[in-house]
């Protein structure tokens, strides 16, 4: 009886873990603007990292 419970439980496992692999974003993470400060300097450094990515 106690296989029985341990084969459910290893399916439910691999199963719960294959539903949530499918689940999130798919490619690059964008960042949000910031919720107070200054706004020009993210965007500068938001250009900067852009510029230091397309030069590799």
């Amino acid at each position: 009886m106690g296989n029985r419970f341990a084969h459910k439980l290893t399916i439910a496992t691999l199963l719960g873990a294959l539903i949530l692999s499918a689940c999130g974003i798919k490619g690059d993470l964008k960042t949000p603007p910031p919720l107070w400060g200054d706004k020009t300097q993210a965007d500068k450094q938001s250009s900067e990292k852009q510029k230091h990515e397309s030069n590799n």
